[in-house]
């Protein structure tokens, strides 16, 4: 586990209630959405996907808040569509970075941070991230995802 702070970023985003098990459905229908927005808008992605969860579930079965989230350059002028663009400010966090499929993103990516952060007593903020740095489909050993949780 290390810490940092990411810069703050613009993002086109979809934003749903979901369960933890929804997630995956949704990613399947909001990011291609959100990329033809992009290229309709002209907006120029500057970095991967990013999912930002407010209050992380400990279970499956209750809902929470999940943003998808496309990095882009500033969108000043940017057309309206379907789905807004919004800043997010900037964000300290603990983290660790994850390879393989989702299978063992909870078990092997956020069991050991949660447990190392609870262990350092740092103070969870509610926010959590997940940047997708590779990504080879659900199932791919090859995927690269930095799990972010916001310390106060």
């Amino acid at each position: 586990m290390d810490k940092k702070t990411v810069e703050p970023m613009t993002v086109l985003y979809a934003t749903q209630e979901l369960t933890i098990p929804e997630v995956g459905r949704y990613a399947e229908t909001y990011l291609p959405e959100l990329m033809a927005q992009a290229k309709q808008s002209d907006l120029k992605v500057v970095g991967p996907w990013v999912f930002i969860s407010y209050q992380l579930p400990k279970n499956g079965q209750d809902r929470y808040r999940v943003e998808f989230c496309l990095p882009i350059a500033s969108a000043d002028n940017a057309v309206a569509g379907a789905f807004p663009i919004k800043s997010l400010g900037q964000f300290s966090c603990a983290f660790v970075p994850y390879h393989g499929g989702l299978r063992q993103l909870f078990t092997q990516g956020y069991q050991p941070l949660v447990r190392d952060m609870v262990a350092a007593n740092m103070a969870f903020t509610g926010e959590s991230r997940e940047v997708y740095l590779a990504w080879n489909g659900p199932n791919s050993p090859d995927n690269r995802v930095e799990i972010q949780f916001g310390v106060a």
